[in-house]
């Protein structure tokens, strides 16, 4: 149960959640996504501004702002994990999610993510930040077609500073694995990538899949993956 999320049957308008375990004291794990405010068609949140105009303020404490509200309105909603903020390097203007990432630079995406996932966690709710890693396209996304082809210093340089700095240094709870295909393996059961997050780095979060992103379980379990959405 706590592997498997579920959606379609989540209370608050939540898109995915986990079951309660009651005999273990386990409570209900209700998610939302989020990246510019309460998402899904919740009536009564505020629409917030597109992250990519957070991050031309090139202020953190905007950013933490930002994320309080964010936090704030989903946990009001009584969504516990929030997934948001999206930190996918801007590296190509057709990318149809452009504006709901932050920036083409590292160092930016880095400190302005890391603001918001600390306003997100002070106001209660978990942020399962997102796509890690190397989702920049839409163009056959989720399928084997969508292979991205990068070099080890590409990696390191461009695609994943801006994930250490928001679940090393900013603490987010969790992380979401991508649609992507970073060379040839799907990002959710790709071992060289999922152990620089948890062996490399040391993270301690939770890595959770993108709906669907999942396609087949026991590589993706070995790889790293701990929890399934949209199973």
């Amino acid at each position: 149960d706590l592997m498997e999320g579920h959606n379609g049957d989540a209370p608050n308008g939540a898109i995915g959640d986990t079951h309660a375990i009651p005999a273990l004291c386990v409570p209900e794990v209700t998610q939302e996504d989020g990246p510019a405010g309460v998402a899904d068609g919740v009536s009564g949140a505020t629409q917030l501004p597109a992250p990519v105009n957070d991050a031309a303020t090139w202020d953190p404490s905007a950013a933490r702002q930002y994320g309080k509200v964010l936090g704030n309105e989903e946990w009001t909603k009584g969504n516990m994990v929030v997934y948001a903020p999206t930190i996918n390097i801007d590296r190509d203007p057709r990318w149809g999610r452009n504006f709901e990432s932050l920036s083409e630079d590292p160092f930016l995406t880095g400190a302005l993510g890391s603001s918001v996932i600390e306003g997100i966690q002070s106001q209660g709710p978990i942020a399962q930040v997102k796509h890690y890693a190397v989702y920049n396209v839409e163009t056959n996304r989720n399928t084997s077609a969508d292979d991205d082809v990068i070099d080890a210093r590409t990696l390191h340089e461009i695609y994943l500073p801006a994930f250490y700095d928001a679940t090393i240094k900013a603490g987010a709870g969790s992380v979401m694995c991508s649609y992507s295909s970073p060379n040839g393996t799907f990002a959710c059961q790709n071992q060289p990538l999922l152990s620089i997050l948890e062996r490399r780095w040391g993270y301690k979060g939770w890595v959770g899949s993108d709906y669907g992103a999942v396609h087949q379980a026991v590589p993706a379990v070995n790889a790293g993956l701990d929890q399934e959405q949209g199973s």
